[in-house]
């Protein structure tokens, strides 16, 4: 039984000559970006597709209120 493991490093589609991509800790998905035009790619099956940037923005919350009763005396 052969056990030997091939490393290919993944490599964009953007540029003439593939340049290696550098993993985006940063970024959530396991995004990589081209270290010369600065195009996204994630992670698809044993490869890398261009991608655009996910959006970053936290879920919006209700915002929170509070029921005052004005007809209250301490408020006049």
């Amino acid at each position: 039984m052969d056990s030997r493991l091939v490393f290919v490093a993944p490599t964009c589609t953007c540029c003439a000559e593939p340049t290696l991509l550098a993993p985006r800790d940063d970024l959530p998905g396991g995004l990589a970006v081209c270290r010369t035009t600065g195009q996204l790619y994630r992670p698809q099956g044993t490869g890398y597709v261009p991608t655009a940037m996910p959006d970053l923005r936290p879920p919006a919350r209700p915002a929170e209120s509070v029921q005052i009763d004005l007809s209250r005396s301490g408020y006049a």
